[in-house]
């Protein structure tokens, strides 16, 4: 975690705990600015336009994130046969983005409780599915005598279908229970609802998670074995002195070795010089819950082009693919990317990824030092709107990167 630059920052449990090392901010400035300067005197000038640096900084910081308070929700409903009670509770908006986390980090998307009030065991065929969109869930179920059995379901979604996905569509959710008799099969329930699918790009907030839990999913748009993200570092690797690209940290302390910063620069030099991308904001989701809408970094790569998360999360993928830890963080209307320079200490790069294509990287370090140095006293009082997302963490919680291409 970051100290001042870089004072101690960890999270535990949806609550931040900040302590600072004074004693050491004044030599881990001095070791940073040395290292910057070392590093910046074996580049090529780059002095981009003052004027159109302010502009892309002043637009990418009115940027928003999250918005409303209206949160999918869970629906329970009740009924029954002769002797068979049957309820079930299932999701009504669909956060398709976010579907592969269903019944892991998220809840199941449909739990059915099936109630045997007869005399006799029951079998049970219990099917759900999501017409158009998932294939059918199916689960067969002996019911003992005066005994409850809970299932869980999360019917597979088509990734065809998924693909298609690019707004808010309204979704059918079928549910069928059958009692099996020896061939004389009887339906004891057979419901449709109507549900809300979001688009594949969606970021929703979730109710029932703390702040920081909903933005620790950022961390399930950062895609480290994304082909595209694979390619990049194929391209980044002919601006690296050895011509190659490396995993994790080596053993080195502080970066004393500049590779984590050989590296990131590459990766900087690979998405301005290949794939011309530049900065770009993008319009706002709008439904029954106005959400953002977050590319994922191989459109980012494709339409070379993202917003300032789009930008931080596609970083972040080739940072995580290379074995470094990436951290996100996150500011009123804006966000930018830490690298970790080491596994020993908690010394980051910060970048404003938002001036590629504008500035070289240094300069883009320079000034996501400057954010952080601003940032830090807000997370240090925990105030709203600014968050300390750590990839590394958000997976060991299971969040993993999105599925969908």
């Amino acid at each position: 975690m970051p100290q001042f630059i870089y004072g101690i920052l960890r999270i535990r449990e949806g609550k931040m705990l900040i302590r600072r090392s004074g004693s050491l901010i004044l030599a881990i400035v001095l070791i940073f600015s040395t290292l910057a300067c070392n590093l910046l005197s074996l580049k090529e000038d780059h002095s981009p336009d003052p004027q159109e640096v302010g502009n892309i900084l002043n637009a990418a910081s009115t940027e928003e994130t999250v918005f409303s308070e209206v949160r999918p929700a869970n629906t329970a409903v009740t009924g029954s046969a002769p002797d068979i009670e049957i309820d079930y509770i299932y999701t009504d908006g669909l956060i398709t983005s976010l579907y592969h986390l269903y019944g892991n980090v998220l809840d199941h998307f449909v739990d059915i409780t099936l109630t045997n009030n007869g005399n006799e065991s029951v079998t049970l065929l219990v099917e759900t599915n999501i017409e158009g969109y998932s294939t059918t869930s199916s689960d067969t179920i002996d019911v003992a005598p005066n005994d409850q059995v809970t299932i869980h379901q999360n019917p597979r979604l088509i990734p065809d279908a998924v693909d298609k996905l690019n707004s808010e569509q309204p979704g059918n959710f079928h549910i069928q229970v059958t009692q099996l008799n020896d061939g004389e099969d009887n339906i004891l329930l057979k419901e449709s609802s109507q549900i809300l699918l979001y688009s594949r790009r969606d970021y929703v907030w979730i109710s029932g998670f703390e702040t920081q839990e909903n933005y620790e999913f950022f961390a399930a748009w950062i895609t480290p074995t994304d082909p595209a993200v694979e390619e990049l570092i194929r391209h980044a690797a002919d601006y690296t002195s050895s011509g190659m690209m490396w995993s994790g940290y080596g053993g080195n302390v502080n970066d004393e070795s500049g590779g984590v910063w050989e590296r990131l620069e590459a990766i900087w030099l690979a998405e301005e010089h290949n794939y011309n991308i530049t900065y770009i904001s993008t319009m706002i989701a709008f439904g029954p819950n106005t959400v953002q809408r977050m590319r994922m970094p191989y459109e980012v790569i494709d339409q070379a082009s993202g917003n300032c998360i789009e930008l931080a999360n596609l970083y972040a993928s080739a940072a995580e693919a290379l074995g470094l830890e990436a951290a996100i963080i996150r500011i009123p209307g804006h966000a930018y990317i830490g690298v970790r320079m080491d596994e020993e200490n908690a010394n980051y790069y910060f970048i404003e990824t938002t001036l590629i294509g504008q500035t070289d990287f240094s300069q883009a370090v320079d000034v996501g030092k400057q954010e952080w140095e601003e940032t830090l006293p807000h997370l240090d009082a925990q105030e709203e709107g600014y968050a300390w997302i750590e990839i590394a963490e958000a997976r060991e919680k299971g969040i993993l990167p999105m599925p969908w291409r």
